[in-house]
């Protein structure tokens, strides 16, 4: 199952960060980024990714929509410095075609997350999660932040076979 954009993703290249309260974009992805003006502007920094919403605020009738959808397959999530999770569909909002990484999930020059990665749904139920994200590179330990946000919800949001299902 893939990201969304063929070929244009190659997942957590390298090593984790070390666990910290909130991860920056790695070095090497944020040269990289800065030089793409359909992911960066120099005023503005990284654009915000159209689609980017809060996952609490998704939820409707026991499932979470995106763009006016149930969700089905697997899209990238942050968790902000809030403890809000922000989930959205590879969306460049300069150019479908091209790259939409994590840090446009919450747009601007210094992007500071909690927890990023990928979250999976089936028939927009969460079904799991992951911490692969090339750009901000958390550690595993950092899996707590998820655990934050899925205690909070409904458990009629998650797929009656996720391991995050409770009872």
């Amino acid at each position: 199952m893939g990201s969304g954009t063929s070929g244009l993703y190659a997942g957590t290249a390298g090593s984790s960060q070390p666990y910290a309260e909130s991860y920056g974009v790695v070095p090497e992805m944020h040269k990289r980024d800065r030089d793409d003006e359909n992911i960066w502007s120099g005023s503005e920094g990284y654009a915000k990714n159209g689609t980017a919403t809060d996952l609490e605020k998704s939820i409707k009738d026991g499932k979470v929509y995106v763009a006016g959808n149930p969700i089905h397959g697997r899209i990238i999530y942050v968790i902000n410095m809030q403890g809000e999770m922000i989930i959205g569909k590879r969306n460049n909002p300069n150019d479908p075609s091209a790259r939409s990484p994590h840090p446009m999930l919450i747009g601007g020059k210094n992007p500071q997350v909690r927890m990023a990665g990928m979250i999976e749904f089936k028939n927009g139920k969460i079904f799991d999660f992951d911490n692969d994200s090339g750009h901000f590179r958390p550690p595993r330990q950092s899996e707590i932040e998820v655990r934050k946000v899925f205690d909070r919800l409904p458990n009629e949001v998650f797929h009656k076979t996720s391991k995050w299902r409770r009872g």
